[in-house]
């Protein structure tokens, strides 16, 4: 249940960050985008993988599922340190340019 928990806020602020380094005219379909290919990724994989660990009969095989998704959460944040932008407290224009600004 905590897992879940951090995996829908990080999943939510993924798609907010990464957009936000799209001109304002594009952001909104590069928000859908990127939800697009993550609940496809996540709606496909995810269930087949937990039902191949649920159906194992193991609780130490879904547990190692839950701690494998804890773990890709854990890696997204450290690419989200080295490669996000700083966009805390800034306009959005000055994080990325409108393309109407453009010459």
């Amino acid at each position: 249940m905590i897992i879940i928990f951090f995996a829908s806020a990080a999943a939510s602020a993924a798609y907010l960050t990464v957009s936000e380094t799209f001109p304002l005219e594009i952001r909104a379909l590069a928000i859908a985008f990127f939800y697009a290919v993550g609940t496809g990724i996540g709606g496909v994989v995810g269930p087949a993988l937990f039902g191949a660990l649920i159906e194992t009969g193991s609780r130490a095989h879904v547990f190692a599922g839950y701690l494998f998704g804890a773990l890709l959460m854990i890696i997204a944040g450290a690419i989200a340190l080295r490669f996000a932008v700083a966009a805390e407290r800034k306009p959005l224009e000055t994080v990325a340019r409108p393309l109407a600004m453009a010459k």
